[in-house]
C-alpha cells in the first residue's frame, strides 16, 4: 500500500506521529523540558514499543498488492493476509496510521538519509540524530527544537520504509 514515493512519505509522516510525536513527548514539549540522557532513555522506551508494533504490522500493508484500501472489499482482502490472532491489533494499527495522515501537513518533504546500522535498534536509529544531539547538548524542547527534530525523525522513518527495514 502506498508504495509510490509520495505514498511512502505519507506513511512515514504518519508513523513519525504514531511512534514519536503523538506520545508523551507532547507533554514534555508543552512543558519545554530540558533534554538530557535520561530523557533520551525515556523516549527510546516509548518509541521502541511503538516501532515494534510498526515492525509487526507494516509488512502487511507493504505487501498488499493494491494501492489503496479505502473500499471495504479491499480491506477485507487485506485483513485475510493477517494471522487471525493479530487482526484486531492490525485494525487498530491501520486506524492509527490513517489518523496520522491529518498531521504534519506543513512538514518539509522527507529525504532518504544514511540507513540503520547492523544491530542498531529502530528506536536508537530514529532518535539517534538531532534528538540525541540535542539531548547531549541539553537543549530545551521548545518549538524551534521540535521543528528540527521532527524533520530528522521523519527522514529516518522514511529511510526505514524505503529500505524496507521493517519487513526484515
Amino acid at each position: 500500500m502506498y508504495n509510490s514515493d509520495n505514498g511512502r512519505r505519507s506513511i512515514a509522516k504518519s508513523i513519525a506521529h504514531y511512534a514519536y510525536r503523538n506520545t508523551k513527548l507532547e507533554d514534555y514539549h508543552a512543558a519545554c523540558v530540558r533534554m538530557d540522557k535520561n530523557f533520551y532513555r525515556v523516549m527510546c522506551g516509548i518509541v521502541s514499543k511503538k516501532l515494534n508494533i510498526v515492525r509487526i504490522f507494516q509488512r502487511y500493508l507493504d505487501e498488499f498488492p493494491k494501492d489503496f484500501i479505502s473500499e471495504k472489499t479491499a480491506f477485507d482482502e487485506l485483513i485475510k493476509t493477517v494471522p487471525e490472532d493479530l487482526q484486531l491489533r492490525f485494525i487498530r494499527y491501520c486506524q492509527n496510521i490513517v489518523y496520522g495522515f491529518a498531521f504534519g501537513s506543513n512538514w518539509d518533504t522527507a529525504q532518504r538519509i544514511d540507513g540503520i546500522k547492523e544491530k542498531q535498534s529502530y528506536a536508537n536509529y530514529v532518535l539517534g540524530g538531532k534528538f540525541l544531539e540535542y539531548c547531549n547538548a541539553g537543549y530545551v524542547l521548545d518549538d524551534k527544537a521540535m521543528c528540527i527534530i521532527n524533520k530528522d525523525v521523519y527522514n529516518r522513518i522514511y529511510t526505514l520504509l524505503v529500505d524496507e527495514t521493517f519487513n526484515r
